[in-house]
């Protein structure tokens, strides 16, 4: 199937910008932990949280949101949203989550209310551009519905949250305070990151190495099992109900992520080799981290590891070692392959994503994968290991190489954003 009619390109928004300071400021917040652990600065509580919130429920939610409405658009051919919109749900989401953050970290209830409301309002706005997109198509498109999945489960989570630190209603669920966390971690990060990220991956990382997907069939029953799993791994905490809801949703959504890893291994080795391909790669088995320990949690199966220290270790896992090489590759794919604002496209299939032409340079190396996925390890070992003599030395270094990449990582997606505003 050919199209003929040309298609919105690929345009830079207010989001890619956003998305970008966002990693920043996550960036500093890792710096001052650093410098907190060493006795250094002064402690602050909220710097931890943040750290970890300016970089998914930030800068991953930023490309998401500002993405997949276009992305969307190119896959099903239809027309993009206008910039009126594009706009209204920036302000909208980044207003919020700054109100948000604010009554979070320093105690106002009615900020925290307040924004979280403006996000949920703003993400059930993304949802219906998604919904009236799909309908003109008037086409059966799995990854499409991946794309409207993802943001109707973080509503889900959002709804989570806001339960979990009002103060302006009362909240009472058969799982109580940490079924409602529990069910608000699966919902944003499995539900929202993981389903977007994985339609997403599955259609670039064939790009970056140029070869087809290995199997179509494949990727419809894997993106399948994922739906089918989500909902009853984001409420099944909530209900109160782990080794039946819960359990039946992460064996179905664990069984689609192999199915999907499986996919992108053979697509890999069918291509030619790209750094910023195996890095996505590589990045998606941080993400079975978690469910490896879930099953053990679950059925009350001990491990000789306290469980805030296995939450805290697998909560690394899913976030320095999946979520955020995801967001850094991302952000230099879409600024390296943006077109001129308000320019248009004519692809040769609805599954392109990426405009044709040169695959853009790496902004890793082979050795620096490595490095960052061994700080990873070494890292995720010291939380589960805290009471070890070199427990302390272990977590300094592996965050001094994770800390050191990530600065040199920003420095080159800063170049490239250079290079793409310059029309190169």
């Amino acid at each position: 199937m050919t199209l003929t009619q040309p298609v919105s390109a690929l345009v830079r928004t207010p989001f890619h910008v956003a998305a970008f300071v966002f990693v920043v400021v996550g960036f500093s917040f890792a710096v001052y932990l650093g410098l907190q652990a060493l006795g250094a600065v002064p402690r602050v509580a909220w710097v931890g949280w943040s750290h970890i919130h300016f970089v998914t429920v930030g800068a991953f939610t930023q490309l998401l949101l500002g993405m997949l409405p276009q992305v969307a658009a190119r896959r099903l051919g239809v027309s993009a949203p206008t910039s009126a919109v594009v706009w209204t749900s920036f302000l909208g989401l980044n207003v919020g989550f700054v109100a948000a953050w604010i009554g979070r970290a320093f105690g106002p209830t009615w900020a925290y209310d307040a924004g979280l409301v403006l996000v949920w309002l703003t993400v059930l706005g993304v949802v219906g551009v998604l919904v009236a997109q799909l309908v003109r198509a008037a086409r059966r498109d799995l990854t499409a519905v991946m794309y409207v999945a993802s943001p109707v489960v973080f509503l889900i989570g959002l709804t989570f949250a806001f339960a979990l630190y009002t103060e302006t209603f009362a909240f009472e669920v058969p799982g109580g305070w940490w079924g409602l966390r529990e069910g608000h971690v699966h919902a944003n990060a499995w539900g929202f990151l993981g389903l977007a990220a994985i339609a997403t991956i599955s259609d670039v990382l064939p790009r970056l190495v140029r070869a087809p997907l290995h199997s179509h069939r494949l990727r419809n029953v894997s993106f399948a099992l994922l739906l089918a799993g989500i909902l009853p791994l984001s409420i099944g905490p909530v209900l109160g109900l782990g080794r039946s809801v819960t359990g039946t949703g992460l064996a179905l959504f664990g069984a689609g992520y192999v199915a999907y890893v499986v996919n992108l291994v053979r697509t890999y080795r069918a291509g030619q080799r790209s750094p910023l391909a195996l890095w996505l790669l590589v990045a998606q088995a941080w993400i079975l981290g978690p469910a490896g320990f879930a099953p053990f949690i679950l059925f009350g199966v001990p491990l000789g590891i306290p469980e805030p220290w296995i939450e805290t270790g697998a909560l690394h896992f899913f976030f320095m070692g999946w979520a955020l090489p995801v967001a850094l590759v991302g952000l230099a794919i879409f600024l390296r392959n943006l077109p001129s604002r308000d320019s248009t496209a004519t692809v040769a299939a609805p599954a392109d994503l990426l405009p044709r032409g040169i695959v853009p340079g790496s902004i890793v190396s082979h050795w620096m994968i490595w490095a960052w996925n061994g700080g990873v390890l070494v890292v995720a070992i010291s939380f589960f290991l805290r009471d070890a003599a070199w427990s302390p030395a272990a977590l300094g270094i592996g965050s001094a190489v994770l800390v050191g990449l990530w600065a040199h990582h920003l420095v080159r997606i800063a170049q490239q954003w250079r290079l793409a505003t310059a029309g190169a």
